[in-house]
């Protein structure tokens, strides 16, 4: 079993914008920006990829993503009402 990892929920959480823009953002740059040049873009390349890999079932993601918090499967849902 993964291990929790709190910097890659922190991450989820900036790539969509949830508790800060009023809509999903998906922006590598804020990653970026907040994690630097070196951490950032894989961050958000692992935001993508768990967001592509959302369902609705929130249940179902969490015990086959242990390693994100609860804010980012929150997170996540926020942004996968909203479509692409």
């Amino acid at each position: 079993m993964k291990a929790m990892e709190p910097r890659l929920t922190r991450a989820v959480v900036e790539w969509t914008g949830w508790g800060t823009t009023p809509r999903p953002a998906r922006d590598d740059a804020r990653v970026i920006a907040r994690f630097g040049g070196e951490a950032g873009p894989a961050l958000a390349k692992a935001a993508r990829r768990l967001e592509a890999d959302f369902s609705a079932d929130s249940a179902q993601f969490r015990a086959k993503h242990p390693e994100i918090g609860g804010d980012a499967v929150d997170a996540l849902a926020w942004s996968s009402a909203y479509g692409r």
